[in-house]
């Protein structure tokens, strides 16, 4: 039976800075916009053309740089892509990088965070590990521990996923930190461990933890306290207005009751 992280749902809950980092500006809409449609048209050289012409015209733009780099990457031209990045690090110590929010941020945070929004969590690491702390979180040092263990355990960096994930848990309160060092233990076959700390996400009203005490239980062949979980994930998660949630968690319920017949 699945296990439930609710990744995105953690993130958009997380008060990071860089969650109200807004790119957003007419221009740069409107470069994005050609930008995609020459690619969706299969001309990515004429992509590539657009970019280099805005970054000649200005070079104080170094979001043209970075999307040149994603241009690049999308076109398998890794040692480009890097190349554009790391002129565009370069670049913001003359030229700082700052959002619409009127925040002034290291370009290596904005990098880091469109690799993690295309699910590469290794390279998000990557790039995020090299942001002064000062310059990146603009959140508590807690907030950091969960952000930061949640992307190492998508990279399956379990340990350091751990060192971030223990010293955050305290104070987070979603239960998010526990769910994962729930998921963590119960991937590394440590049924009770696991069990431990998704009841103590379970206990933050933590919907993915509940679920996943369900699983567990069921893998345990105890139906009955799987069915006892489940359900309670059901209701929590029709409380947080969660349809997604609900239609998985039902899904899952549905599994253990017909395993019964």
């Amino acid at each position: 039976m699945k296990k439930i992280l609710i990744f995105l749902l953690i993130l958009s809950n997380l008060t990071f800075g860089v969650q109200k980092m807004s790119l957003d500006s007419k221009e740069t809409d409107k470069i994005l916009e050609q930008v995609t449609k020459e690619f969706d048209k299969g001309n990515p050289q004429k992509a590539i053309s657009t970019l280099k012409k805005k970054i000649a015209e200005d070079p104080s733009k170094i979001i043209y740089k970075v999307i040149l780099g994603f241009a690049y990457e999308e076109m398998g031209r890794k040692s480009e892509a890097e190349k554009e990045f790391n002129e565009a690090v370069e670049l913001q110590k003359k030229y700082p990088f700052f959002a619409e929010n009127g925040e002034k941020y290291d370009v290596r945070l904005l990098i880091g965070m469109i690799y993690l929004s295309e699910n590469d969590y290794d390279e998000t690491l990557k790039w995020i590990k090299q942001v002064d702390d000062k310059e990146f979180y603009k959140s508590t040092d807690e907030e950091k521990g969960i952000f930061l263990g949640i992307v190492n355990f998508r990279a399956e960096n379990y340990e350091e996923a751990k060192k971030y994930l223990l010293q955050s848990y305290a104070y987070d309160k979603i239960g998010a930190s526990e769910n994962v060092l729930g998921m963590i233990y119960w991937e590394e076959g440590n049924q009770k461990e696991a069990q431990k700390w998704f009841l103590k996400s379970s206990d933050k009203g933590n919907s993915g933890a509940q679920a996943n005490l369900g699983s567990l239980y069921y893998e345990l062949n105890d139906e009955k306290e799987s069915l006892k979980w489940l359900e309670k994930a059901y209701e929590t998660a029709r409380k947080d207005k969660d349809t997604e949630q609900m239609k998985e968690i039902k899904e899952m319920i549905k599994d253990v009751k017909d395993s019964q017949e």
